[in-house]
């Protein structure tokens, strides 16, 4: 065997060692790839139970934020009716001391029973119809007359104003009970509000744990993602190497199929020269061949027979 032959076997076994090493790592990198794509499902399967249970924790808490919302607007409402009331308490409150002190004016001037003074009134006014008076008890009844009149209009005001002060007295307390009533309704909408913003706390605490976790897998996903793009890139590096590999294999194979074709012929053709040379002539049609035909074409027949 010739050290041409025998360099080419010698390339030819490394070739299949880089050969089998290739394959090898396209082997491992598969396996590798398919553990990937395995954990990149499950993770993304798990990210997308997480969005959605995130996506009703943020609409949960979205009608939180709605319904404070109304209640906070119903609370501003009430406190307003609230103000008004109060001030309406407040003028009714000065109204009432108002009235109090004309009451005790009036009180210190009218002592007598209005039914008294009308009573004296009709008293002194039949006693002018009826009896003769001299000018000067005329004028004296007259004058007492207009004075009971006069006192019979500060008792008709001062029942009128008392009146009044007891139509306030009563608006007052109507009002108290509505400020009461207001305040009660404040308080607990207020309270409502207070669980509202528990509720609210505790799902602001969720959405950022849920945040946390979706961000970490994305994270992880992405990371896998890389990973598995650098395998695939990988792959198809070595799919390239393997081929042009396997195209040098092919070539060093028909080099040597070539070269051991071409000593055979060489043999032959030899052969037939020797023959020539002893003198025999008749040759046969293959032998004509291998003495007169290109060595190209010689093992082209040789390879296709």
């Amino acid at each position: 065997m010739s050290s041409e032959i025998i360099e080419y076997q010698k390339n030819l076994e490394e070739l299949t060692n880089e050969i089998t090493l290739v394959r090898s790592e396209i082997r491992s990198l598969k396996n590798e790839r398919i553990g990937i794509i395995g954990e990149l499902k499950d993770l993304r399967s798990e990210r997308r139970k997480l969005i959605n249970e995130f996506r009703e924790l943020k609409e949960r808490y979205n009608i939180l934020n709605s319904k404070r919302k109304e209640l906070v607007e119903k609370v501003r409402s009430l406190r307003k009716e609230r103000r008004e009331k109060l001030g309406q308490m407040k003028a009714i409150l000065n109204l009432m001391d108002k009235k109090r002190r004309n009451l005790n004016i009036l009180a210190k001037e009218v002592r007598i029973p209005i039914s008294a003074i009308r009573k004296e009134i009709e008293r002194l006014e039949w006693i002018q119809q009826t009896r003769p008076l001299t000018i000067e008890e005329e004028n004296r009844i007259i004058r007492e007359i207009a004075r009971l009149e006069e006192l019979l209009d500060k008792a008709l005001k001062a029942r009128e104003e008392k009146k009044q002060f007891l139509e306030l007295r009563a608006e007052l307390v109507k009002l108290r009970v509505e400020v009461s009533d207001l305040q009660k309704k404040i308080n607990e909408t207020s309270k409502e509000i207070d669980r509202i913003d528990s509720k609210r706390q505790d799902l602001r605490d969720k959405l950022n744990n849920y945040r946390e976790k979706i961000s970490g897998l994305t994270e992880e996903i992405n990371e896998l993602q890389n990973r598995l793009n650098q395998i695939n890139q990988k792959i198809d590096e070595l799919v390239d190497r393997l081929n042009e590999l396997r195209n040098k294999y092919n070539d060093l194979v028909n080099e040597i199929e070539k070269k051991r074709i071409e000593k055979i012929l060489s043999e032959k053709k030899k052969r037939v020269e020797e023959k020539l040379k002893k003198g025999e002539r008749r040759l046969t049609l293959e032998e004509l061949k291998i003495l007169y035909s290109d060595a190209d074409e010689l093992l082209e027949e040789f390879k296709e027979s």
